[in-house]
């Protein structure tokens, strides 16, 4: 039994630690590090997956309580599957650009409706690969310890990766890890490239701690101590044990934030702790006067912050021009672009290519991506695919939710992710955050703890 339990706790850890190793190497953006981590988390389902169907360990969830999850979720990737292939859909679905193609080089080709099925496997590897760490923390944070560990260890990563941020802002060294920066230079971006996707994950790091600090304040202020005696009570349990690593999180997670100078970033995270200060303060978990006097010191401190390190946060908002910005005629082409194909879509990871047909002269720079992951996804899977993809994070927020509205204890939990779900649902109207491995691995491994104490 103790060796079953043991490896119980191996999965679990392994698991846990790979997901917070993925910004490591440059956020997992490149096709090494993501499919390490594909290949890590495929090897940990399929040992979960034997251990249960061996008996020697029960799963905690089945798909009778998670198909609302699950079946939107495979309708996209099935899709997607299809969008790949030569032989399981029509000729007349297929992309006119390979009809295009063969009469150019005066031979047959494989069609598809994908303009680019190779990338279209990969992304959806990506997807599995989400879904599986999703469904592995669904499972392991049933127990309110396991998912207080999970939430712990997010916050610890985010006071690790922060803090080496704000040592290489302010040595100067414009690098990441070993290597120069080629982007971003004056911006803090930790181990990611992107400052944007850097603060994605900041935010949600600071979630977590937000959640773990309110429930230290919360039991402070619990009982029948008044007065200087609750602030002496406050206090001490603030600085001792866990409290001071937490406030010491909070702190240098805030600072990397401002400094990324990312606008949607601070203020998709600044929505996220709106969300889940006051959803705490309306659940009967925590009292009312907890969540107001700990939401009155959350925004003090940020605005303390931003007094003291916000100028290039302030420069880039007094810049900010939707007249002069490129993002609402990039929207406008891609919106165009859908309706060419509202179905069927071009396939997933085919935005680049579809785009330069679109593109007009008064858009100068070069892009990749649609900084809209709606749209894009729109774009690539077809409306339908898409809406059910979305479907998936109405869930998650439908499920949080519901555990923030019952629960009496441990509310926390369903808090952090309905924020969490709130923070990157916004971001993504602007952003490609999600499209980021390392953000998208950390996001599902809180949800799956989120939606298991749900």
């Amino acid at each position: 039994m103790t060796s079953k339990r043991s490896a119980n706790s191996v999965v679990f850890w392994t698991l846990v630690v790979t997901v917070l190793l993925t910004p490591l190497p440059f956020a997992s953006v490149y096709v090494w590090s993501w499919s390490l981590l594909a290949c890590i988390v495929g090897v940990l389902l399929a040992v979960w997956t034997i251990r249960v169907a061996l008996g020697w360990e029960p799963a905690a969830l089945g798909l009778k309580s998670t198909w609302p999850f699950v079946l939107p979720f495979a309708v996209a990737a099935l899709w997607a599957v299809i969008q790949t292939s030569s032989s399981l859909t029509p000729v007349a679905w297929h992309h006119p650009l390979w009809h295009t193609a063969a009469e150019a080089l005066g031979t047959e080709v494989e069609s598809s409706i994908s303009l680019n099925p190779y990338k279209g496997f990969s992304i959806l590897t990506r997807l599995l690969t989400y879904a599986a760490i999703f469904w592995l923390s669904l499972q392991y944070c049933r127990g309110a310890t396991r998912a207080r560990q999970v939430i712990y260890a997010v916050s610890m990563a985010g006071l690790c990766y922060a803090a080496y941020g704000l040592v290489v802002q302010f040595t100067g060294s414009q690098t990441i890890l070993w290597f120069n920066k080629f982007a971003y230079k004056a911006d803090l971006t930790s181990t990611f490239v992107n400052r944007n996707s850097f603060a994605t994950y900041a935010g949600l790091t600071l979630l977590c701690t937000t959640g773990l600090g309110l429930i230290i304040v919360s039991e402070s202020l619990r009982g029948m101590a008044v007065g200087r005696e609750r602030l002496r009570q406050l206090v001490e349990n603030v600085t001792t044990g866990r409290g001071w690593v937490l406030l010491l999180a909070w702190m240098v997670i805030v600072t990397a934030l401002i400094l990324s100078h990312s606008r949607a970033g601070f203020f998709s995270t600044f929505l996220g702790l709106f969300v889940l200060i006051t959803a705490m303060g309306l659940t009967r978990a925590v009292r009312g006067r907890s969540t107001a006097i700990f939401g009155a010191a959350c925004a003090a401190g940020i605005a303390m912050f931003l007094l003291i390190g916000g100028e290039g946060l302030d420069q880039r908002l007094a810049r900010t021009s939707i007249l002069e910005e490129e993002r609402p005629i990039v929207y406008g082409l891609t919106l165009e672009a859908i309706q060419t194909s509202p179905w069927l879509g071009s396939g997933l990871g085919t935005f680049e290519e579809v785009f330069r047909f679109h593109r007009t002269p008064d858009i100068g720079n070069f892009y990749l991506k649609a900084h809209s992951t709606y749209l894009e996804n729109a774009l690539e899977l077809g409306v339908p695919a898409a809406l059910a993809l979305f479907t998936v994070f109405a869930g998650f927020l439908a499920l949080t939710f519901r555990g923030l509205r019952y629960r009496k204890i441990n509310a926390v939990y369903p808090g952090i992710g309905f924020a969490a779900t709130v923070l990157v649902a916004s971001h993504s109207l602007v952003d490609f955050s999600l499209q980021n491995p390392a953000v998208t691995a950390a996001y599902v491994l809180v949800m799956g703890a989120a939606c298991a104490q749900s």
